[in-house]
C-alpha cells in the first residue's frame, strides 16, 4: 500500500527538478499546484487503516485582458480601468478505491457497521474515486468613472473571521466528503471546501462617513444556482460523515435505499432559489467592522443541531411511500433571514494583539421535533418547528516571544471562543414533551425507552481552541499545533499538530496527526464535528505538494 505513495513522491520529485516556475505569456499567468495525500486512520494503538489515497490538480490561468480602459491593448474601453478573467481548474483521483483496503469501517457509535471500502461496487468505486470541476470561472470589471468593481460568474465569496468553524462565512456552502472540514490548516483550506456557485458580486466603495473611513457596500446575487452542503455517509466516503445513510438504516433493502439531499421541493431557478446578501463595512476608531444580512436558504454545514428532512405527516402518502420502500420524509432547505456584525482591532499599546469578534442571529432554523411524530415510524422519524439561534465567536490573535522553544521569531497564538444558543428551546419534560432531536443519532433508536431524545439539543454549545505556530530555518520549516475544546459534550476534544517543510519553494512535505479524543467509554452525540461526532477516527496524514 505505501508503494503508492513513494511511487506519487518519486513522481513529484522528478517534476520539482524539471519543472519551471509560473507560466507569463503577457498579460496571462499560468499557475498550479499538485498534490498526494494519504490519510491512515489509527483507531486505536496497533490499529491502522488506509482510507484517502486523493491526488489533486489545481490549474489556473489569471488573464488582464483590459488595462487603463485597453481591451487586448487594441480596442477602447474608457467606460472600464481595468478587468481581467480568472479560471481554475480542479482534477481528483483517489486511488483508495482502486485498491480497495480491507478493515471495518467504523462510525461514530464505535460499531464496525460502516461496511468496508472492497465491498463497494466496481460502479460506485469508479464514481467516487474521480473528481473534475471547473471550480471557479469569472471576470472582474473596475470602472472609470465610479468606484465600482464586479465580479461575475462561477466563484467563492468570502466573509468573517473565524477559524475552524463558520458563522458569516456562509455564502458557499461546504463540499463535506472532501475530507469534513479537517483541512482548513493547509494551502487552499476553506477554498477546498467550498461549493463554488455562478454568481454576481458588487462593490462600491463610499466616501468617508465622519469617523468612518474606508467604508464600503457589498452585495451578491446567486440567481438559482445554489445546491446545499454535500455530504457522504459511510462506507461511500469514508473520510466524510462517519455514520451509515439514515435511510438506508431504516430501508436497507429497498429499491430506494438512500437520499442524496440534494434538492428539495424547488426548482434551481432565479425565481425559487435566488439567495441574496449585503455587507457595509469600514474602519472605525481603529477598528475594522462590517454589518450583514443574508436571505439565503438553509445549509446545515455550521454546526447546528438542526434538521436537513422531515416525515411526512400525511398518513396516506407516508403508507405508500413505505409500501414502495421508499422514506416517507423530505429533504428541506428553507429560507433563513440573517443579520451579523464583524469586527477586528489592534491593540498596538497594551498587549499587541489582534481582537476579533464574529456573531449572527438566524430567524427560522428548523429542527426536529419529537413531538410531531411521523405516521407510520412515530420513533424514527419527525416533523420539524422552527427556531431562532443566536451565534458567536471572540477571539485573538498575538505573536509572542517564546526564547526557549524559538530564538529567532515569535510564536503566532490564535485563540477562540465559539457559542451558539438557540432559543425557545422545545426541552424534553418527563410525561409533557419529548424535545427536539439532533442529528446524530441512531437512526433507528433515535429516542430513549422515556422518550428522551438520545441526541438532546441544548440551549447553548460551547467551543474553545488554540493554536500555536512559528517557522524555524528561515520559513522553511513550519510547525503548528492546535487544540479544541467542547465543553458541554463531556468535554470530547480534537488535539492536532502539523508540520510543513519547504524542501524547496516548490516542494513541500507535510506530516500531520489528528486525535479525537473521548472522554467516555459510549458515544457522544455532539453538533460541532468534533470527538464525539469523530469517535475512532484519529489519523495519521502525509501530503506531498508541488506548486509552480
Amino acid at each position: 500500500m505505501l508503494l503508492r505513495a513513494v511511487l506519487t513522491l518519486a513522481g513529484l520529485l522528478a517534476l520539482v527538478s524539471g519543472a519551471q516556475a509560473t507560466i507569463r505569456l503577457g498579460p496571462a499567468q499560468l499557475a498550479g499546484d499538485l498534490s498526494a495525500q494519504n490519510l491512515i486512520r489509527t483507531r486505536d494503538v496497533g490499529q491502522f487503516q488506509f482510507v484517502q489515497q486523493r491526488n489533486t490538480l489545481r490549474l489556473s490561468l489569471d488573464y488582464g485582458w483590459l488595462e487603463n480602459g485597453k481591451l487586448l491593448d487594441r480596442y477602447d474601453a474608457p467606460w472600464l480601468e481595468k478587468s481581467s478573467l480568472y479560471l481554475l481548474y480542479r482534477g481528483v483521483y483517489d486511488s483508495v478505491f482502486d485498491w480497495a483496503p480491507g478493515g471495518n469501517l467504523w462510525t461514530n457509535q464505535g460499531k464496525p457497521d460502516g461496511g468496508r471500502i472492497s465491498q463497494l461496487s466496481h460502479s460506485t468505486r469508479t464514481a467516487l474515486k474521480y473528481s473534475n470541476d471547473l471550480r471557479e470561472a469569472y471576470v472582474d470589471l473596475d470602472f472609470a468613472a465610479i468606484p465600482l468593481h464586479l465580479r461575475l460568474g462561477k466563484q467563492q465569496i468570502i466573509r468573517g473571521e473565524t477559524d475552524f468553524f463558520r458563522m458569516l462565512d456562509r455564502v458557499n456552502s461546504l463540499d463535506l466528503t472532501w475530507h469534513l472540514i479537517w483541512e482548513t490548516e493547509a494551502q487552499h483550506g476553506w477554498d477546498q471546501l467550498r461549493v463554488p456557485y455562478w454568481m454576481a458580486r458588487a462593490i462600491y466603495d463610499l466616501p468617508n462617513l465622519g469617523p468612518v473611513t474606508e467604508t464600503f457596500v457589498e452585495a451578491f446575487w446567486n440567481p438559482g444556482d445554489w445546491i446545499p452542503a454535500k455530504r457522504q455517509y459511510s462506507p461511500d466516503s469514508p473520510w466524510s460523515i462517519p455514520f451509515q445513510d439514515p435511510t438506508a438504516g431504516i430501508f436497507p433493502n429497498g429499491p430506494e435505499r438512500s437520499v442524496t439531499f440534494r434538492q428539495g421541493d424547488y426548482s434551481r431557478s432565479p425565481g425559487e432559489n435566488s439567495q441574496v446578501g449585503v455587507r457595509v463595512g469600514g474602519f472605525v476608531g481603529g477598528a475594522q467592522m462590517t454589518l450583514n444580512y443574508f436571505y439565503q436558504r438553509w445549509a446545515g454545514d455550521d454546526g447546528s443541531a438542526a434538521a436537513i428532512f422531515r416525515a411526512d405527516p400525511d398518513l396516506a402518502s407516508a403508507s405508500a411511500a413505505i409500501a414502495a420502500g421508499m422514506l416517507p420524509a423530505e429533504y428541506i432547505a428553507p429560507y433563513v433571514h440573517t443579520i451579523g456584525f464583524s469586527a477586528n482591532y489592534f491593540d498596538d499599546t497594551w498587549t499587541k494583539a489582534v481582537f476579533k469578534t464574529e456573531t449572527i442571529y438566524d430567524f427560522g432554523i428548523p429542527f426536529a421535533n419529537a413531538d410531531k411524530p411521523s405516521p407510520v415510524l412515530p420513533t424514527s422519524l419527525f416533523g420539524v418547528s422552527k427556531r431562532d439561534m443566536w451565534k458567536g465567536m471572540i477571539g485573538f490573535d498575538r505573536p509572542t516571544w517564546i526564547r526557549p522553544l524559538n530564538r529567532t521569531s515569535t510564536w503566532l497564538l490564535l485563540g477562540q471562543m465559539f457559542w451558539h444558543y438557540l432559543v425557545d428551546n422545545e426541552r424534553f419534560i418527563p410525561g409533557v414533551q419529548k424535545g427536539f432531536v439532533g442529528p446524530s443519532g441512531p437512526a433507528l433508536a433515535p429516542l430513549r425507552p422515556n422518550g428522551k431524545p438520545i441526541d438532546t439539543v441544548r440551549d447553548w454549545e460551547l467551543l474553545f481552541s488554540l493554536t500555536a505556530t512559528a517557522f524555524y530555518g528561515g520559513g522553511t520549516i513550519v510547525p503548528q499545533l492546535s487544540y479544541i475544546l467542547d465543553p458541554l459534550n463531556s468535554f470530547n476534544m480534537l488535539v492536532f499538530w502539523s508540520l510543513d517543510y519547504y524542501v524547496t519553494n516548490e516542494f513541500i512535505v507535510n506530516v500531520a496527526q489528528r486525535y479525537f479524543v473521548n472522554t467516555t467509554e459510549t458515544p457522544v452525540y455532539e453538533p460541532w464535528g468534533l470527538a464525539g461526532f469523530n469517535r475512532g477516527r484519529s489519523e495519521t496524514q502525509l501530503r506531498f505538494t508541488y506548486q509552480f
